[in-house]
């Protein structure tokens, strides 16, 4: 095992450690089965070669040779196998000179003929934009539904470039996911952990700061508990510490926007919000201190 895997799996088991999703596979649309139908309407496919891993998959390629926007309609995929509310469509793509941001987009049509739309459109992610150059990435075009609406009659996939450049899309993957399972939906595949522990991460222990500056700010202000307010303090410090480390670790390692943001966002907390205030407990507790032993020395004469 190398070091960059062994740092990943260790801070993965320490921190919070993989979160298990349950996915529901309905069905793959590939390429090369929809031109073989009379079903492709756009774009090359590009098979693997010889020289390839055997576990490359083949790709969509689409070209943009215009200045002017171009949307190309990729597939109507048939949803008769999805059964739950909570539904994506899934693959990896690759681009190369996007001059301008595009997206994937994906038409729920239902059987009342109402339609929504899932747009590829975050600034990062696998719901991110497709703009200048990248290699192979993940993307999700996730959409929820509900009882009232129903499942939906049939998807539409489409690529939307406004300007020149090319893309390379993979077969496409259409999954579905209970109630419980959704949270971490969007979460690429290899990432330390899911949505559901970035936002946990956020929402218990970033309180938890708040409450702990909270109580040394009291105590300090009546004069009490120097060695509880130290305490907390330099492990607040401590904490922000090794949360930084991991966070621009997350963030070299490519990993995605919900496991590098928390901790970067505790680390700062932690460091310069209770580590900045320190010296001024330090300071408080030394003039307490001063005052004392002055009353003492005025009482004695």
């Amino acid at each position: 095992m190398t070091n960059r895997n062994l740092l990943s799996a260790t801070l993965a088991v320490l921190l919070t450690g993989s979160c298990a999703m349950a996915e529901d596979h309905v069905a793959t649309i590939r390429w090369s089965e929809l031109k073989a139908a009379g079903k492709l309407e756009n774009g090359e496919v590009i098979r693997p070669s010889a020289e390839s891993s055997s576990s490359s998959a083949e790709e969509l390629l689409i070209v943009n040779e215009a200045a002017t926007p171009l949307t190309v309609h990729l597939a109507t995929i048939d949803p008769a196998g999805v059964s739950k509310f909570n539904y994506t469509v899934s693959g990896r793509v690759r681009y190369e000179d996007v001059e301008q941001p595009g997206y994937l987009e994906m038409w729920s049509v239902f059987p009342d003929n109402s339609r929504y739309f899932s747009k590829t459109l975050s600034p990062s992610g696998p719901t991110g934009t497709i703009h200048g150059t990248s290699a192979s990435r993940e993307f999700i075009l996730p959409f929820r539904s509900n009882a009232r609406s129903g499942t939906p009659s049939k998807l539409e996939i489409n690529l939307v470039l406004p300007a020149q450049g090319k893309v390379w899309i993979s077969p496409l993957k259409l999954s579905q996911f209970g109630q419980n399972e959704w949270a971490d939906a969007m979460t690429v595949k290899g990432a330390w952990w899911g949505n559901r522990t970035g936002n946990l991460m956020g929402a218990i222990l970033g309180p938890l700061l708040g409450m702990l500056g909270a109580l040394v700010g009291t105590l300090s202000g009546w004069g009490r508990g120097k060695n509880v307010c130290l305490a907390i303090c330099w492990f607040a410090v401590v904490f922000g510490v090794v949360c930084l480390i991991t966070g621009i670790v997350a963030l070299a390692m490519g990993q995605p926007y919900v496991v590098y943001y928390p901790p970067l966002l505790l680390g700062s907390i932690g460091t310069v919000v209770m580590g900045s205030i320190l010296p001024t407990i330090r300071k408080r507790y030394s003039d307490i201190e001063l005052r004392k032993m002055e009353s003492m020395d005025v009482s004695a004469a």
